[in-house]
């Protein structure tokens, strides 16, 4: 084995030895101060809810993480949902991610057949849900991941699907095609029936159709595209699991990719070398780049990077000029996040992209290395799932001495023709 191979494994080793150990000398000091701190603990959880409360990786996502009387259950990286435990069934509580703190959604998971009727201020989920329609192809990556591919009974835009087991059930008649973007169409759900319809929010749109909800078909937003962080959005893999029976499937593959994100990070934020990076491109005069406290900065900083956006306190992206993307960010070595694979292709969009530093040394990385022949991008299906292989990716391309032998996941160079 070579040296780097070598240092590499054993970095991975040792950060899970360290995070162990770590977790030990946690949960000894917890023990030891419990008596002493439970009524402050109690007063805080219920003012902050799951604010900042820590997570056990391999505890598995129902047990109680910290020792106290509440009934909350936090995820440790996502800030868009939690549970609660009451009267031995569970309810997943969202929350508003562009109002902290406001819960604008509740669904209580009952095991077995339920009566699924509008209720007031909750509605009920049976699970584990054996038929699912999906408005995103992020969410059947979820469900594929976990092994509930089957349960996806209709998705929007299931053209664009790049799971070939999901596309092959959509071209046999299968897996229907539920709407296009963001819209569905009602009568097929009327028809249908699926045991839950799974919608991506916008902003202030939090009222579920009524039409559906009056006949038991309940309506749940997923929110993993507004996470902060990556291992925040892939997290949402433990609400599939629950609804789909599949709970120790979401929390052993989700640990998994946790461990291996973190020690690729430990990589990238050892280096002492950052290079500035360039992201995206510019679309219809406006080049949009992300905010600092988007989920973005953070792969770019994991990686290694130096992101020269990173300080701006904003979830949602920068709008910029392209003149100021060219005096920030000319001599930037490295450009990723293209969505075109080829030079020629690129400055024929925009002659003035040959300014770049980047294109004219050969460094720009395209995320078009899994897409499909209708146009279906895996970045966005099940890379969403998988930060930990984003994360491989745009580490090798800051600092390819690091993960030699390293195979391209959704990244790729661009083709110099």
């Amino acid at each position: 084995m070579e040296k780097s191979h070598l240092f590499f494994y054993l970095h991975l080793l040792i950060g899970y030895l360290w995070r162990r150990v770590e977790m030990i000398v946690t949960v000894k000091k917890l023990k030891r101060s419990v008596l002493s701190s439970t009524v402050i603990s109690i007063a805080i959880v219920a003012i902050t809810g799951c604010q900042d409360r820590p997570f056990t990786a391999g505890k598995g996502l129902l047990n109680k993480i910290t020792e106290d009387d509440s009934s909350l259950i936090c995820p440790k990286y996502a800030k868009g949902f939690r549970w609660e435990e009451k009267d031995q069934s569970y309810s997943l509580i969202l929350t508003d991610p562009w109002k902290p703190g406001r819960v604008f959604a509740r669904y209580r998971l009952i095991a077995g057949d339920v009566d699924k009727g509008k209720r007031e201020g909750t509605q009920d989920i049976g699970i584990p849900v054996s038929s699912v329609a999906a408005s995103s192809t992020t969410h059947a990556a979820f469900l594929s991941a976990i092994g509930a591919g089957d349960r996806l009974t209709g998705c929007n835009n299931p053209e664009k699907l790049y799971d070939s087991v999901l596309y092959n059930r959509f071209v046999r008649g299968d897996l229907v095609r539920m709407g296009r973007d963001l819209e569905y169409n009602l009568e097929y759900l009327v028809a249908k029936k699926p045991d839950v319809v799974l919608q991506s929010g916008l902003e202030g749109q939090f009222n579920p159709d009524s039409r559906l909800t009056d006949i038991g078909i309940p309506v749940l937003y997923i929110l993993e595209w507004m996470e902060p962080t990556p291992l925040g959005r892939a997290e949402w893999i433990r609400v599939f699991g629950m609804l789909a029976g599949k709970r120790s499937e979401a929390d052993s593959l989700f640990n998994a990719i946790e461990g291996d994100y973190l020690a690729l990070a430990d990589l990238g934020h050892s280096t002492v070398s950052k290079p500035k990076v360039l992201a995206g491109t510019d679309f219809k005069g406006t080049w949009y780049m992300p905010g600092g406290r988007n989920y973005q900065a953070r792969f770019f900083e994991d990686a290694g990077m130096d992101y020269i956006y990173r300080q701006t306190d904003q979830a949602a992206s920068l709008a910029l000029s392209f003149e100021t993307v060219v005096n920030d960010l000319r001599d930037a070595p490295v450009w990723v996040g293209t969505t075109t694979d080829s030079v020629s292709r690129l400055i024929s969009m925009d002659g003035r992209y040959s300014v770049f530093w980047a294109l004219r040394s050969g460094r720009v990385y395209s995320i078009t290395n899994r897409v499909n022949h209708s146009g279906g991008n895996d970045y966005w299906e099940s890379g969403v799932v998988r930060p930990d292989k984003i994360l491989a990716d745009l580490l090798y391309i800051a600092h390819p001495e690091l993960l030699p032998g390293h195979i391209w996941n959704y990244y790729k160079p661009m083709i110099a023709d």
